[in-house]
This record gives structure tokens, C-alpha cells and sequence, in this order.
């Protein structure tokens, strides 16, 4: 087992703790091989963050939605260790990391984390290829349940104290939800008595949210407006639950006047204050202000209902700084240890491992079969992401690498570190995974995604393993078919020029194809393609760059668009004048 040990020891916690600069190594970076990887545990400051930003990669894009989930995490003192390193190549590129950085940057406060240097620069194309974990899935491994019910009812929710319900405003972040969760223990119980409402025929999407507001204004009131839409005919005509009854049974069955779940919870609201007072009205409704300013309502208050409890964030940079500190002294003071070791990973190993897999995300098959054809085609590189383990011994990330090496049935070397928080699940794969990186051989090309697209569709079309479906090529197999077809590179040209006609990536495997079957002819039909001058009304190839206009407008899928072109291709070859084009060209 080869292993570069690096461990968070007393003496290193109890020096951080008492530096009187939060931004000094916990742990000294140590390493038995020179040309090895080098990890550390240090305490990285706004100021040190903003130095390693300067040697980020210059197409290293933002993800504002991660910086901001980070970066509420770190304000509220909620940031934890979870073996995630900031990784720096061996030329010093910052490699991963920079949505972190960015978000210390931005909350002022410092942030620990492991940091791992003298990694090779080429294993860019294989950092953060997994899918992207929702707080359900949080929320499902505590234990939780109906657990996306919750998260939707908690989105709802804040969206509705924060008065943007119509705004189009997203998710909330993370670190919020688990704090109004915490702060608001009844949003489980409202969910469950949702789920269990005869009032079906009310969205469960507007249903959850009503009822957790309408139990802390008024729970008779709201129970009879829930009976009201559930049995109309045990009440008044008048009543607001019955009324608003009629309206979801004339708006439901068309798709046109079918009610979007936040224009009936407005409408619902309004129904609810109405049973709530007594007041009796024919008919209910409500307009957007923002869409009809003239007849238009602001989105109703309902009376009494004082919002979600959340304790917000209280702790300024500094205080934040002085609750790092002292977590490091409790940690040195506890000897915690944080053993992180780069190991040979033998399927034997992986079962082992995989035992300790207890309520975690369910694992994606195609996830497993990508990683598995880079083991076996000889692909696989140690990138500095970590396997990752509990102190308590539960496997907390890489099921999905595990699974492969089961399935690959060979061994790999990859970081695993040990002794994390539980609390850690629920900080991995906050962002989306990233699009395939050509790495720091194709940064000197532009069209990066292009290239990389249009590599998709070749392996899709010529060598994808038979039998899968709803799979794509791994990283590093995209950047083995771009080193191997070094002239699908070089149309990206003719497939940027041809966006009118179609996607970029299908223009320049399109072309790509046509040349490799016929290359003196088919630049005649690329070339006659591209201007469309001095062709005969009714030529096939005007003809073809008419309907692949409509395709585009259209938005068809790549593989019509491609189909369309190669069809249009084939039929060119079996014209009986490809001599004088040829004589001609």
C-alpha cells in the first residue's frame, strides 16, 4: 500500500489554536515521495484566499449559487471540515477550489479545509464528475421522512417571508434550510399531516405550506377551510374552502386555465383569511401586480401568521474567527486526529469499505459504469479527491468509486481520509457536476465546449459499448478521442460558422464524418454547404440548409439535426454529376 500519511496531531492543533494569525497551518504538509501528492489541514483567510485566486485557471468559470451556499455556511459558523481539498498542481495552477476561495472571499470570515499540493496538472478533466446531491437527499440519510415533500415545503416558505414568490428566485441555499428546519420543528409535522389531508384535490404543493401557516394563525379555521375543499357539500355554498372547491374543479381540467401552484396558494391565503373572520365572498381570486399593474394585487399577507422562526446570522467575521479558534482548541484538547492516506484500493478493499455505506444517496448504475471504463481502459487518475469516513466509521463519500472498482475488478490508488464529523454528508456535491474539461493541453484552443460536444457525439455514435443507454463518455474519454481525432479539433471552425444551421457539435462531427468517407467530394459538399453560391434552384444542398434552418428553429434534437445533414450527404453521393463537381472543384 503506498501512502502518503498526513495527520491533524496535538501539538499542530494546540499551535493553530494559539496563533495569534488564524491563517497558520494546522498540520506541516508532509511526504514521503517528492513527486508524490502533499495534503495539509490549514485555516485559509479572505487574504490567502484572494492569493490563491490569482492562480486559478484562466477559464475557471462561477457558480454563484455555490459561492453563496458557501459562503452563508461560512458567515454562520456552519462551514465543516468534510477531507474536500483546495488542489494546486505541481506548476502551482490552482485546479479546484475556486468557488470556495471565492465564497471566503465574500464572507469575510476564514474557513478550514484540507489543501493538496503537487498533483499532477492533468487529472482537471476528472474533478468533480459526480452528481449533484439535494438537501432531500440530506435530509433522507438523517433519517427524514418524505424528505423532498419537506424540502419543497421549506423553498415555499422562505420564498414567501422573503416576497418572492413570483419572482422566479430559485432555491434557497442550504445552509438556510437546515437552520429554518432546526428553528421550526412543526414543518415535519405539517408535512405529514399534509400527506394524510383528505383535501387531495388541493395540491400537495400549495396544501403543505397553507396548512404549516394556517396552524400557527388558526387551526379550527384551518381544518374547516382543508373540509370545506375536501367535502364541499357538508358546508355552506358561501363558504371561502367550498368556493375556492369550485374554481380547482373548473381550472383543473384544462392545461390553459389549469392554476400554477403559487397563484392558488395567493388565492388560497385570501380564502383562508376570509374563513378565518367570518367574512363570506362569491368568488376568489387574485392577479399578479407585477403582471397587471393596473388590476393586479401584491401576494396576500395571511393575518397573523408571523413567518418562519430563523436565527439568521448573528456572527459577524470576527466572532466567526474566535468560534474557528476555539474549535481548534477543543480539537486539540480531544486529540482528534484526521488520518488521510493515499491507498491502493483493491476490490476486496472496496467491498470492505462499501459495508459502511449506511443511508447514503442511492448510487447511480451509469455513474459506476463510466468510472469502471476508465479503471479498465487505464484511465483512471488520482485527482485529490478523497474517499471519506465518519469518526464513527460511516462511509460519508466515494460509493460511486468503490462500486466501480467492484465492478472493474482492479485496484486504484485515491486519498482516503477518516475521522470527519457525520455532519460532513451534507457539505459534498453542492454544485452541479461539471461539463467535460479539455485540460491544460487544449487550453490554448477556444471553443472549449464545442469540442468537447461534438467528442460526445462521436463516442456516442461510433463507440459506445452495446447494450447501455442514457450513458456519456467519461472525461477522460473525451480526451481520448479528441488526442486521437485531432481533426475533429479542427472543425470547430466550420461548426461555429454553421451555427445557423444547426448546434456547433453536430456541424463539426457532421463534417468530421463526411470527410473521413469521401475526402476530395466532401469538401465539395462542405464548401457547396457553407456559401450556398452558384447552386441551381431546387439543389438538394439548398434544399438541406432550408431545413436545417427550420430544424434549428424548430430546437430538434442533435441526433435529427445530424441525421438530417448525413442523410442530405448520402443522396448527394449517388447524384449523376459528382464528375463534373469533381472536374469543377
Amino acid at each position: 500500500m503506498s501512502r502518503s500519511n498526513v495527520s491533524a496531531r496535538k501539538a499542530g492543533l494546540q499551535a493553530a489554536a494559539l496563533a495569534s494569525e488564524v491563517g497558520d497551518s494546522i498540520l506541516p504538509a508532509q511526504s514521503t515521495d517528492p513527486e508524490g501528492p502533499v495534503f495539509s489541514i490549514e485555516v485559509i483567510t479572505p487574504a490567502e484566499a484572494t492569493n490563491m485566486l490569482q492562480h486559478k485557471r484562466s477559464n475557471a468559470g462561477i457558480n454563484p449559487v455555490a459561492i453563496n451556499n458557501y459562503a452563508e455556511a461560512m458567515q454562520g459558523g456552519r462551514w465543516i471540515l468534510n477531507g474536500m481539498p483546495i488542489i494546486f498542481a505541481r506548476t502551482g495552477v490552482l485546479l479546484d477550489g475556486v468557488q470556495r476561495l471565492r465564497a471566503c472571499v465574500k464572507a469575510n470570515v476564514p474557513f478550514m479545509t484540507v489543501v493538496a499540493r503537487n498533483i499532477r496538472d492533468d487529472v482537471l478533466h476528472t474533478i468533480d464528475q459526480q452528481r449533484r446531491r439535494s438537501f432531500a437527499g440530506v435530509l433522507e440519510a438523517r433519517g427524514v421522512q418524505h424528505a423532498h415533500t419537506l424540502q419543497s415545503a421549506v423553498v415555499k416558505l422562505i420564498r414567501y417571508d422573503d416576497g418572492t414568490m413570483m419572482r422566479g428566485a430559485g432555491t434557497a441555499s442550504w445552509a438556510r434550510m437546515d437552520r429554518v428546519l432546526r428553528a421550526n420543528p412543526d414543518l415535519e409535522l405539517a408535512v405529514k399531516m399534509s400527506l394524510e389531508s383528505e383535501a387531495v384535490v388541493l395540491s400537495e404543493a400549495v396544501r403543505t405550506p397553507l396548512l404549516f401557516m394556517g396552524y400557527r394563525v388558526d387551526k379550527a379555521a384551518t381544518r374547516q377551510f382543508l373540509d370545506a375543499i375536501a367535502n364541499p357539500e357538508r358546508h355552506e355554498p358561501q363558504e371561502p374552502g367550498a368556493r375556492v372547491r369550485d374554481l380547482i374543479d373548473i381550472t383543473r381540467g384544462d392545461p390553459a386555465t389549469r392554476l400554477k401552484p403559487a397563484v392558488l396558494l395567493a388565492i388560497c391565503i385570501k380564502a383562508l383569511n376570509a374563513t378565518i373572520t367570518g367574512e363570506r365572498k362569491r368568488s376568489y381570486g387574485w392577479i399578479d401586480i407585477a403582471m397587471n399593474p393596473t388590476k393586479g394585487e401584491e401576494y396576500p399577507k395571511l393575518v397573523g401568521y408571523q413567518g418562519l422562526r430563523d436565527p439568521g446570522q448573528a456572527d459577524d467575521a470576527g466572532s466567526t474567527a474566535r468560534a474557528l479558534r476555539e474549535a481548534v482548541q477543543r480539537m486539540a484538547h480531544n486529540e482528534q486526529v484526521y488520518p488521510l492516506a493515499v491507498e491502493t484500493v483493491t476490490p476486496a478493499l472496496a467491498e470492505e469499505y462499501l459495508t459502511h455505506n449506511s443511508r447514503n444517496r442511492k448510487i447511480l448504475a451509469a455513474h459506476v459504469d463510466a468510472i469502471a471504463r476508465d479503471i479498465r481502459a487505464g484511465n483512471w487518475m488520482m485527482n485529490a479527491q478523497p474517499i471519506c469516513f465518519s469518526r464513527t466509521g460511516r462511509l460519508l463519500n466515494g460509493q460511486h468509486r468503490l462500486s466501480a472498482v467492484l465492478q472493474a475488478r482492479e485496484s486504484i490508488e485515491v486519498p482516503v481520509m477518516r475521522g470527519l464529523p457525520d455532519e460532513a454528508y451534507a457539505t459534498y456535491d453542492l454544485h452541479a457536476k461539471k461539463g467535460p474539461q479539455l485540460g491544460t493541453a487544449f487550453e490554448q484552443f477556444g471553443d472549449r465546449a464545442l469540442i468537447a460536444a461534438a467528442a460526445v457525439l462521436l463516442w456516442k455514435h461510433e463507440l459506445k459499448p452495446a447494450g447501455i443507454r442514457n450513458v456519456k463518455p467519461t472525461p477522460a474519454e473525451v480526451m481520448r478521442i479528441i488526442e486521437q481525432h485531432p481533426r475533429l479539433l479542427e472543425m470547430r471552425t466550420f461548426g461555429r460558422k454553421m451555427v445557423e444551421f444547426g448546434r456547433g457539435s453536430v456541424m463539426a462531427y457532421a463534417a468530421y464524418c463526411i470527410e473521413r468517407d469521401n475526402q476530395a467530394l466532401g469538401r465539395i459538399f462542405l464548401e457547396r454547404f457553407e456559401t450556398g453560391a452558384d447552386l441551381p434552384r431546387g439543389h438538394l444542398i439548398l434544399d438541406l440548409r432550408k431545413r436545417m434552418q427550420i430544424l434549428r428553429r424548430d430546437r430538434v434534437s442533435q441526433d435529427e439535426q445530424l441525421r438530417e445533414f448525413l442523410q442530405a450527404w448520402e443522396r448527394f453521393k449517388e447524384r449523376p454529376d459528382l464528375d463534373r463537381l469533381q472536374r469543377s472543384a
